[in-house]
């Protein structure tokens, strides 16, 4: 008997642990990096950015097309020739038409292209590099993001528990002073009105610990959601209340550097495409060179017999060079030059104004981080001395 029920208890257990998802924070941040949909949008964009580096490469690679045209004539192109051509006694200014073609026309054309110089095919390569680089730093700045994400709300989380617990603990002590000053009520040792009080904290207690429990469950789904879970998954927090604190006993003891911020490095990739676009246009007034190769066959027919191998079909072939030199654009070209470089020195001025402003930030969240402290810390004291004077009275 002891042994069944020791299994039904068994069961149980594990029924009630079925579906439940335990995390720390770390845990939860992984998660989210894994789950979080702008997690896995970022991760599409560094494809696509590979993607468009291939592209502008292909762009300067042999490129092949086929193309093939079929043409029915229902009137047959006229030249009108003078008419002493074929008959020398025919008045001077006498013409005749005749009819040069065939009813039925196919051509089938193959052409090669390829790319031998283009100062903006080398800038471009480079350009589509920069591009991948930058999409990698979005999506360190988008994992970054999601992270400080899951951190607020789990946090968030963690501190509206323990408010619970201490409302709870809170009620549970209001409840006993109020049975024990209507004791002495009831034996005129004190005034009603101070039951009545106690009994009005009791009440304001309870309505605070369920607005707490109804912010704990919005700040669980809110936690959910930056994780990429689903709201109706349960979740239990493993972290610690007193882990907030801990893991930032060391802030700001590591030296600050604008380089390594990831706004900072995102703005830096920015003004090197803006470099490479100022290169870019410059690179307008060299001149480009490609080569082609061209091989045609034609059928000429007066009736439809295309496919009887015995008629002749009739090849073109050529191959050549294309030579392009810019020469003279009414400025179009310089304002595009000037364009590109005032928008560097734009860059530039940006990247200047955010390291200041990164600095600034820095600065402002170590002074409130060690305000917070020291409060937290005072009223860690606090609390110990309201136990004691409670236990006193």
């Amino acid at each position: 008997m002891k042994k069944h029920i020791y299994i039904v208890f068994i069961l149980l257990l594990v029924k009630s642990t079925i579906g439940q998802q335990n995390y720390t924070l770390k845990q939860a941040q992984d998660y989210a990096i894994a789950n979080n949909q702008n997690a896995k949008n970022a991760d599409l964009d560094i494809q696509i950015a590979e993607k468009k580096v291939w592209e502008m490469t292909a762009s300067g690679l042999p490129q092949i097309s086929a193309s093939g045209e079929f043409k029915n004539f229902i009137d047959i192109p006229t030249s009108v020739l003078p008419a002493n051509t074929f008959n020398p006694s025919a008045p001077a200014d006498e013409l005749v038409g005749i009819q040069f073609g065939t009813n039925y026309n196919v051509t089938g054309t193959i052409q090669v292209n390829q790319l031998l110089f283009s100062g903006n095919y080398l800038v471009g390569l480079q350009a589509a590099k920069t591009y991948t680089s930058l999409s990698q730093q979005l999506k360190d700045k988008s994992e970054q993001d999601i992270r400080s994400n899951v951190a607020n709300a789990y946090y968030t989380v963690l501190v509206l528990e323990k408010n619970v617990q201490t409302l709870d603990s809170t009620l549970l002590k209001i409840k006993e002073l109020y049975k024990t000053t209507q004791i002495l009520v009831d034996n005129k040792v004190m005034e009603s009105t101070n039951a009545s009080q106690l009994k009005l904290s009791v009440l304001q207690v309870e309505n605070g610990i369920s607005r707490v429990k109804s912010q704990l469950e919005v700040s669980k789904s809110l936690l959910k959601m930056e994780m990429g879970m689903d709201l109706s998954s349960p979740i239990t927090l493993t972290d610690l209340y007193t882990d907030i604190t801990a893991s930032a006993v060391n802030y700001g003891e590591e030296k600050f550097s604008t380089e390594n911020n990831i706004d900072y490095k995102l703005l830096e990739t920015q003004y090197k495409l803006n470099e490479l676009s100022y290169k870019n246009t410059k690179a307008n007034y060299l001149p480009s060179l490609a080569a082609f190769f061209s091989h045609q066959q034609n059928a000429l027919r007066n009736d439809f017999s295309f496919f009887d191998g015995e008629k002749d079909w009739f090849p073109t072939t050529l191959w050549g060079l294309s030579l392009n030199i810019p020469i003279f654009s009414s400025g179009q070209r310089a304002a595009q030059v000037s364009q590109a470089k005032l928008e560097m020195e734009k860059t530039q001025n940006t990247l200047d104004q955010l390291s200041k402003g990164l600095t600034l930030q820095m600065i402002q969240a170590s002074s409130s981080y060690n305000s917070a402290k020291g409060v937290y810390e005072t009223q860690k004291t606090a609390v110990t001395v309201a136990k004691e004077i409670l236990e006193s009275t």
